[in-house]
Parts: structure tokens; C-alpha cells; sequence
């Protein structure tokens, strides 16, 4: 199987969110005009099968993206993957065994480099499409429109690839986890996947711990808010020195070279911006207040969506805390992975609003609005937007 050559790597990007551009806002049209609860009451419909077809048609486009300049950590894993010693490695809780033991797989079977990104692709999100079939079926569709279109879902089904293959692994077991209390299977299935997702990126111990301490300990949405407000204010009070303590816990050996320590002027310069990152703050905010509106201002229940919102708090907390180190999105994104769920559960399974069809897709404009306004303003401040920049205004 070869990469897909007929679409240039530099409009790559450009192509997804065109797409997405044009298959959201239809959706949203859709259901704008609606002053019912269609959502809350959907039953089984063809958009299964078109949620079906989207998630494989994704995951070919990511998976069988070329090797180019376009996709920086691509090309680093694509040299790793050629040159990688084919013995197998020991089970270690030291090391990543199971990333280093799956690539050595893909390589001894002969597949090449391409498959072998594929394969990191159906983990990545075929993970969302287990847990969207598991906890939405009935509307699968807008789950998966929530995951692909979430703020970096691109940028980590192309660049921090195995980042995104552990964390589609975890999506896998928060799904059975909510369900833990059903029977003994889910739960101890669930931690055997979180081991699993270790075993490919140790950062995932964060959310794995976040998730456990949900499921024992924390059961409150108040303690994990009333947390989270906390850590802005020991970020903002303590600056660096928080982030010199998690450093020295050595859960991941990543996060000495990425702290805002060791970052030299030179690193510096391929930031926009370093230090503590408002704007990253603000967005990472937008779920705090949908779980602050469900359970505290509207006393919803729900045992699922508490254990989401829980593991959600005290990882972006854990985030907020280290806000100033270099690769700082590394991190967010150990949170942001739920972001999709904790906004969209209570709009797809509870009884919000009258309205709720209407509402449902005013946020989700907003939400994906999001995404599209980052890609365009990023690409706008760097290089120009992918595509127009050489086809329209170069040429005047």
C-alpha cells in the first residue's frame, strides 16, 4: 500500500478542514431549524453507516499521508521505522515496550511505512469510534464530527502520532470504565487497556491516575472545579517552580527537555508565544463551564459523564501547572483528548433544553467555528492559508 501522491503534502491540511468546512456547517444547518429534542430521541439511522464510512475515510487520509516536510514528526518516526533493530524488547514499566514491540511487528511482517502509519491511524481514531458506538450510538455522526474537528485532532493523527495512538487507546477504556460498575469485566478491562496505552506513551499515566481517582476517590464535580481554579492560582503564584517539581518525579523522561527550564533563545524562536499561554487557558475553559452548567447549576446526575468531567479537571489541572513548558500543547492535549466528550455528552444524552436540537448546533458552530478559525489564523500568521496563498494573492 503507497501514500496518497495525488494531493500535494502542503495542502494537506487545507484539504481536511475544507471538508469538514463543508460536512459540519451542513449538519449544523440541519439542525438549526429544529425546536425539538430530534437528538435525544435518535434511533438507529443511516448516518450510522455514514459515521461508518467518514471514520474510514479519515483514517485512510491521515494514514496514508506522504512523508514530507509538511509533517515534521512524521518524517522522524519514518527514519526511526527504516532503521529500528528488529529484536524484540522485554515488558519494562521504564520503557514505552509496547510502541517499541508493535513497530518491530509492522517492520518484521514487511510492511512498510505507510501501512505502518495506518495502523497508528485505526488505533488513533478507530479509539473515538469505539467509544462514540459505545456510549452514542444513536448519534454516532455528531461524535465523530465532535472528535475529528476538536482543536489539534489533526495535528495529532499527523505529527504527535504516538501521543494519539495511546490517548485512542484511553478513549477506549474511559468507555468501559463508565460502565464499570455493570460488571467486573469492564473495569478490569479498562485498566488492562490504560496499561496498554502506557505501554505506548508513559505521559498517558496522567490521565490513567486522573480516571482511577475518579472511579475511587473523587465523585464530586465541586472538589475537581474547586482544583482546578486552585492550579491557576499555584501557576500563577509559583511560576517555574511547580513545573521543576513534576520535572523531578521523572514519570516522563519528556518533560525535562520540554520544561520551560531548559529552554534556550534559540528554542524560543519557534514559539509564537511562551509563558503562561492565556489563550490556551481560555479555551481549555469552555468544558469547565459546560460541567459547571450540568452538574452544579442544572444538579444533573449522570455516574458517566461525572467520571469524564472528573478525569477532565485533574488532567488540565496537571496541564495548567506546567502551562509554561515548551511543548505545552504536548501536554494540554493529555486533556484535551476529552474535551469532544465533555461537551458533547450532555448534548447528545441529557435533557437540557426544550430546544435542545437548536441549541446543540449553536455550540457545535462555535465549537467547530473554533477549529476553523485557528487553522486559518495559523496559517495566515505563518506561511499564508495552504492553497490561496500560492493560487490567488502571490500572483496579483
Amino acid at each position: 500500500m503507497n501514500s496518497i501522491d495525488f494531493i500535494e503534502p502542503y495542502f494537506y491540511s487545507t484539504y481536511y478542514y475544507i471538508f469538514f468546512l463543508v460536512i459540519c456547517w451542513a449538519t449544523i444547518l440541519y439542525h438549526v431549524g429544529s425546536n425539538t429534542q430530534k437528538i435525544l430521541h435518535a434511533k438507529s439511522s443511516p448516518m450510522q453507516f455514514a459515521a461508518l464510512v467518514l471514520t474510514v475515510m479519515i483514517t485512510l487520509y491521515l494514514g496514508l499521508r506522504p512523508v514530507s516536510n509538511s509533517f515534521i514528526d512524521t518524517i522522524m518516526y519514518s527514519i526511526n521505522y527504516e532503521r529500528i533493530d528488529t529484536n524484540y524488547r522485554p515488558i519494562s514499566f521504564h520503557t514505552e515496550w509496547l510502541w517499541t514491540n508493535f513497530t518491530i511487528f509492522c517492520k518484521r511482517t514487511g510492511l512498510n511505512v505507510f501501512e505502518y502509519f495506518l495502523l497508528i491511524e485505526v488505533v488513533y481514531i478507530g479509539g473515538m469510534f469505539v467509544f462514540a458506538w459505545k456510549k452514542m450510538r444513536t448519534n454516532l455522526w455528531l461524535m465523530m464530527l465532535f472528535f475529528l474537528i476538536a482543536f489539534q485532532a489533526y495535528n495529532f493523527g499527523t505529527n504527535g502520532i504516538r501521543n494519539g495512538m495511546a490517548c485512542g487507546i484511553e478513549l477506549i477504556a474511559l468507555a468501559f470504565m463508565a460502565d464499570a460498575e455493570e460488571s467486573n469485566f469492564n473495569k478490569y478491562f479498562a485498566f488492562f487497556l490504560m496499561f496498554l496505552a502506557l505501554g505506548i506513551h508513559r505521559s498517558t499515566m496522567l490521565p490513567t491516575v486522573a480516571a482511577i481517582a475518579t472511579y475511587y476517590y473523587v465523585k464530586d464535580t465541586k472538589l475537581a472545579i474547586r482544583f482546578w481554579l486552585v492550579s491557576i492560582a499555584i501557576s500563577l503564584v509559583t511560576g517555574s517552580a511547580v513545573e521543576r517539581v513534576f520535572v523531578s518525579l521523572g514519570f516522563d523522561d519528556r518533560m525535562e527537555s520540554y520544561s520551560s527550564v531548559h529552554m534556550t533563545d534559540d528554542m524560543a524562536q519557534y514559539f509564537s508565544s511562551t509563558g503562561f499561554r492565556w489563550d490556551f487557558l481560555m479555551y481549555s475553559a469552555a468544558p469547565v463551564a459546560m460541567i459547571w452548567y450540568v452538574t452544579r447549576y442544572r444538579q444533573f446526575t449522570d455516574r458517566a459523564f461525572t467520571m469524564f468531567a472528573n478525569t477532565y479537571l485533574l488532567c488540565n489541572a496537571f496541564w495548567i501547572m506546567v502551562i509554561r513548558s515548551t511543548f505545552s500543547n504536548r501536554f494540554a492535549y493529555l486533556s484535551w483528548f476529552i474535551y469532544p466528550i465533555v461537551i458533547a455528552y450532555p448534548l447528545l444524552r441529557m435533557n437540557l433544553w426544550k430546544d435542545q436540537d437548536r441549541k446543540t448546533a449553536l455550540i457545535f458552530f462555535l465549537y467547530s467555528g473554533f477549529s476553523f478559525f485557528m487553522f486559518f489564523v495559523y496559517y495566515f500568521g505563518s506561511s499564508g492559508f495552504r492553497g490561496f496563498d500560492i493560487y490567488w494573492w502571490k500572483r496579483i
